[in-house]
């Protein structure tokens, strides 16, 4: 069996240097510790320019120069992202363009010309379309999606491009993706009977999400029946063809959702009163640095408004328990740190009006009004 194990790495802008530490020992150290172990492995893999942004900051460019060995060596493969790790559906088309440039931007730096990706990773795999014709005019030849972006059963075999823009679509396995994969594959891999696995999830699973002691990754990366591959190895292995329509979805849709034409719940629900007030603030913020691009501060409030579009603030106002084994997705400090970054967008600027400030301000304060009143109706019932 030939195994994707595509793993994503993504840490937002407003993380503390206390967290991304723990996160740094405990997942990241480990990846690379598994790529030294053992010379057979090979990953692909989206580090967020956020998160290269961060390893800088808080000198960890150990762990970026690791990872470029092992691309150099060709046992890594990189792919693009978005920068801040938006949800790109949900943005303009001139912002989609942008984030995808800054992010190769901060790769290329650190990376240099081991950083040539064709692969391209959708932030929390939400697609449209519309950002897919984007993502082709930017250079990339194939991205990766959930199987619930087909509409049909996944044939790992087949090579499925997408219609009127040529991109390759390759699949993840949605059940074992969601799973701890090294444990469930080799526990089950003389049953699988499937030539091609796909799977993909936040790479902080390995060590920090999920503390492996039973010796899976040993019995996983030695089997003779799995050999690892790139995604681009695996996409150059396929023959048929089909060309498909890929719907809109996110990697955590449901059908359910879908039915309703929700399309990404879990950072824009029409229910939700936080995340409409989060995208009236975001909207108006961004039309207010694109009102103003000979300020003197514009440099100065863009770089608030780009951590303002990380999709943390929005997946932490959700709400939402994804398996009864997960608490409640909910963070008023998280949240708020989104729309703090939004509202010194709008202060940052020295010649928009006092108008617009307290505009903004209106809206940042109506949104702290709502997280805190259903954070104490929240705590008053448990």
């Amino acid at each position: 069996m030939y195994w994707v194990n595509f793993l994503h790495l993504y840490q937002p802008p407003t993380q503390n240097e206390e967290t991304l530490t723990r996160i740094i020992d405990e997942s990241y150290r480990l990846i690379i510790k598994l790529l030294h172990t053992y010379p057979n492995l090979k990953l692909t893999l989206n580090i967020s320019g956020s998160l290269l942004d961060l390893l800088e900051k808080y000198k960890h460019e150990d762990i970026i120069n690791e990872l470029k060995g092992f691309v150099e060596e060709q046992r890594i493969e990189l792919v693009g992202s978005a920068m801040y790790h938006p949800i790109l559906p949900l943005l303009p088309a001139k912002e989609v363009d942008r984030q995808i440039k800054l992010n190769s931007e901060i790769c290329k730096k650190f990376f240099g010309s081991s950083y040539n990706p064709s692969g391209f990773f959708l932030p929390e795999m939400a697609y449209s379309k519309e950002v897919a014709d984007v993502i082709k005019e930017n250079g990339f030849s194939w991205i990766i999606l959930d199987e619930l972006h087909l509409q049909e059963k996944v044939d790992p075999s087949v090579r499925y491009t997408i219609k009127d823009n040529g991109l390759v679509a390759i699949f993840r396995n949605r059940e074992i993706s969601r799973m701890f994969p090294p444990e469930y594959i080799i526990k089950d891999v003389t049953d699988l009977h499937i030539k091609y696995l796909i799977t993909a999830h936040d790479g902080e699973m390995y060590g920090h999400w999920h503390k492996e002691d039973h010796g899976f990754y040993e019995k996983v990366f030695t089997s003779k029946y799995i050999t690892t591959i790139t995604a681009s190895e695996y996409v150059k292995m396929l023959s048929t063809e089909k060309e498909i329509v890929p719907r809109q979805a996110s990697w955590e849709s449901t059908l359910d959702e879908l039915e309703q034409n929700i399309y990404y719940g879990l950072w824009y629900s029409p229910k939700n009163k936080i995340h409409k007030k989060l995208w009236e603030l975001l909207r108006f913020a961004n039309a207010q640095i694109d009102a103003h691009e000979q300020d003197k501060n514009y440099i100065h409030a863009r770089k608030h408004f780009d951590k303002g579009l990380a999709s943390c603030s929005w997946w932490w106002a959700s709400g939402k328990k994804l398996d009864v084994w997960r608490p409640e997705i909910w963070n008023p400090s998280e949240i708020e740190k989104g729309a703090q970054e939004l509202l010194n967008t709008v202060r940052s600027l020295d010649d928009n009006s006092s108008k617009d400030t307290i505009k903004a301000e209106k809206l940042y304060n109506q949104i702290r009004d709502i997280i805190w009143e259903k954070h104490w109706k929240n705590t008053e019932t448990k």
